[in-house]
């Protein structure tokens, strides 16, 4: 199966080891749109924008066709205090957190949410985020 990104890897630690805070980011994913209205380009359909994300971490291998609900959700991955933002309309924002002990050591999948500006809704999933 195709993947929505090529496999990259964000490490989240936690405040006190070296080189580390609780807080990580913003770190900036790009959806770009096709370039023409029959080109496959870019990952959104020419012409159009995002008009607004959700972002959801759960821990393991999250793929397009998994049923949710049999993954751990990480709810404290993502920082509370800052929403995932829409940049230049085809960017997104997310700032993270280490999210304790529990999850130390395991890999997280990121799933975004987005809406776009033709009423379109679509989930793209990256790989992956690790817990250090």
């Amino acid at each position: 199966m195709a993947r929505d990104f090529p496999i990259g890897r964000l490490n989240v630690r936690k405040a006190g080891t070296i080189g580390s805070s609780d807080l990580w980011g913003p770190h900036l994913w790009n959806f770009s749109a096709c370039t023409t209205a029959t080109a496959n380009d870019g990952v959104i359909p020419y012409g159009v924008t995002i008009g607004s994300v959700s972002v959801k971490s759960y821990q393991g291998n999250v793929k397009p066709k998994s049923t949710l609900a049999s993954f751990t959700e990480i709810t404290t991955l993502i920082d509370s205090g800052y929403v995932p933002q829409v940049e230049s309309d085809v960017n997104v924002s997310v700032k993270f957190q280490w999210p304790g002990d529990t999850f130390k050591g395991k890999k997280a999948t990121l799933i975004f949410f987005l809406t776009l500006s033709n009423a379109g809704t679509h989930p793209f999933y990256w790989q992956y985020v690790h817990v250090e």
